[in-house]
């Protein structure tokens, strides 16, 4: 897939600007924010020490990383997916009879 594309734009913007005010609104998400936010506050209980701290941060970033990437990955695969479902429907709408 060419790097700044139409399609790699597009996903720049989707899922920047739009995906933050559709998260803002969507139960489910608010929700795993909430739990997200009492894990949080549970592992702060904890006392851990620092380095107790970087190596679960470094875990947590890891994991946060690579659903990060995936979910971009399969984004753009679904976008693709589209165009692809799109540009063949209108094959069949021009194509004689």
């Amino acid at each position: 897939m060419r790097k700044n594309g139409l399609l790699e734009i597009i996903a720049a913007h989707r899922t920047v600007k739009d995906l933050d005010e559709l998260l803002k609104r969507d139960k489910s998400y608010q929700e795993a924010l909430a739990e997200e936010q009492s894990a949080s506050d549970i592992m702060d209980s904890l006392n851990l020490t620092s380095e107790q701290k970087k190596a679960v941060d470094r875990v947590i970033t890891a994991y946060n990383e690579c659903g990060a990437a995936y979910g971009a990955v399969a984004y753009r695969f679904g976008m693709e997916d589209g165009i692809r479902a799109r540009m063949e429907m209108e094959k069949v709408m021009c194509s004689p009879q």
